[in-house]
């Protein structure tokens, strides 16, 4: 325990509510203990958080005098939320809950084997677990076929599935075997891959390693060898135990329906559902380059009738994706109010944003802060709705999360013709309800047809004469900077 004592100590943050806990020596600002960013006497001393906090303010020239130099800024910038006669909290930062567990820790501290393609490949949450726990079964010779049960002292048997019958083996039932040769050849010949003899776990593999064009190709490559596998294994068990014929027609037709309601529900048809009378819809979406990483957040606030009255894309600094989901909700909901827009659907695809708004309880405590920002404004509306959508209806607002990447300040846009050409693409597919399908994201085109754009009604364009430019900077009106201040 003690060896990994300041390994685990790292990950323990404190939450200030009453700020009764040490300055120098408790992690509360999430980069350890100030006492170790400087030599100065003061750190001995038993300062605590709250002496440095004045009517819910810091006291800058106390934190100018006495604090490390190098964390004033990252002081001076922590937002703050006391709750006087709370204790403050010790937060576990390992765990979204922020509770401890054993189970996070040893993860942190425990030594990792290399991911294999096998086994990733092997499993997807879509593919039903029992025909992927039988290919790593059968991979690994885990079957009753007759290697196995010839150590229990059993007589082997011939295999049921072929007319030329051979030895019931893995090898034979899955891949050498007449019957599994013809159905694999059957697929792979559609699909471009190479017929030649190979044992079973390098056939699968030449599947998973073979180039693909698109995502549901990939998938397509992915689940076919898995549903292969499962048809030739339930024939062969209809055949010794439910006394049927085999039949090679049955199992290609299976392989095909199995890969055919995969697809569906892995890409359903998505569209943006239009009309919401007196309502208006915003549309937020957060990106991450990594996590945690560069974050941005983009948005587009539509009327009833699916027209654009505002949209945004703002990098936001470096933080989760989690968090880029909820400042995108917050800048959008924050110009929806200085707008006096005050009937609101927030639209995201993040569910768990959904989930964190309706039940406070389970918001993750790295981003309590926000959440509860986005309540207050929420709570400053007249009727306010925030639901889940699929990404495939939330492109605008994903391609604007994305161009917040390539932008040094926030970006306001308010017609379609200022919006980055894919997102004002997007726009207009809504808008004719054809939002593509979750098969083709990638599939759209980079530059929109000629002629795709088409100006607002006239009254819409009346209503936005003396605010049609893009703020490179945030406007002096703006209402990110009053939410910044």
């Amino acid at each position: 325990m003690m060896k990994n004592k300041h390994t685990v100590e790292s990950n323990i943050q404190w939450k200030i509510r009453s700020g009764t806990y040490s300055f120098w020596w408790d992690n509360w600002l999430g980069v350890g203990p100030l006492a170790h960013y400087t030599s100065n006497s003061n750190r001995f001393n038993n300062d605590s958080v709250s002496e440095f906090i004045e009517e819910g303010h810091w006291n800058i020239p106390k934190v100018l005098r006495v604090a490390p130099p190098s964390q004033v800024h990252h002081i001076l910038s922590m937002q703050l939320q006391l709750q006087q006669g709370l204790p403050d909290q010790a937060v576990w930062k390992l765990n979204t809950s922020g509770l401890f567990s054993v189970s996070s820790t040893w993860n942190s501290i425990r030594e990792k084997r290399e991911k294999t393609k096998i086994n990733n490949y092997t499993w997807h949450p879509k593919i039903p677990f029992k025909c992927s726990f039988l290919l790593r079964r059968a991979i690994r010779g885990k079957l009753p076929t007759n290697e196995k049960l010839l150590s229990f002292g059993i007589e082997p048997s011939d295999c049921h599935c072929c007319h030329s019958p051979g030895a019931d083996t893995i090898e034979h039932t899955f891949n050498s075997g007449d019957f599994a040769k013809n159905v694999w050849r059957y697929f792979a010949i559609s699909l471009g891959i190479r017929t030649d003899p190979l044992p079973l776990r390098n056939l699968i593999m030449r599947w998973w390693s073979a180039p693909h064009n698109n995502e549901a190709h990939k998938l397509i490559l992915q689940s076919t060898p898995i549903f292969i596998c499962w048809n030739l294994w339930k024939n062969r068990c209809d055949v010794k135990y439910g006394g049927k014929q085999s039949n090679i027609v049955r199992v290609k037709h299976l392989v095909i329906l199995d890969n055919f309601k995969l697809l569906h529900t892995v890409f359903p048809y998505i569209s943006w559902p239009l009309r919401w009378n007196k309502w208006v819809k915003l549309n937020t979406d957060g990106s991450a380059l990594s996590n945690p990483g560069s974050i941005g957040a983009g948005g587009v606030i539509r009327n009833h009738l699916g027209e654009i009255i505002l949209a945004y894309s703002a990098p936001l600094g470096t933080g989760t994706n989690n968090q880029a989901e909820v400042e995108a909700a917050i800048f959008g909901i924050t110009w929806c109010i200085h707008m006096k827009y005050n009937q609101v659907i927030l639209e995201v695809d993040s569910q768990l944003l959904v989930d964190w708004f309706k039940n406070s309880k389970s918001i993750p405590w790295n981003i309590s802060s926000q959440m509860q920002q986005l309540h207050q404004l929420a709570t400053q509306l007249d009727h306010f709705k925030c639901i889940h959508t699929f990404r495939e209806a939330n492109f605008v607002a994903d391609v604007l999360s994305k161009h917040s990447h390539q932008i040094p300040n926030p970006q306001v846009f308010f017609n379609i013709q200022q919006l980055p050409k894919l997102a004002a693409a997007y726009l207009q597919q809504d808008l004719a309800d054809t939002a593509p399908t979750a098969s083709s994201p990638a599939g759209m085109a980079r530059e929109p047809p000629v002629g795709l754009f088409r100006p607002s009604d006239q009254g819409h364009q009346r209503r936005l004469e003396h605010t049609t430019k893009t703020y490179h900077e945030s406007p002096s009106n703006s209402p990110y900077n009053s939410m910044n201040s």
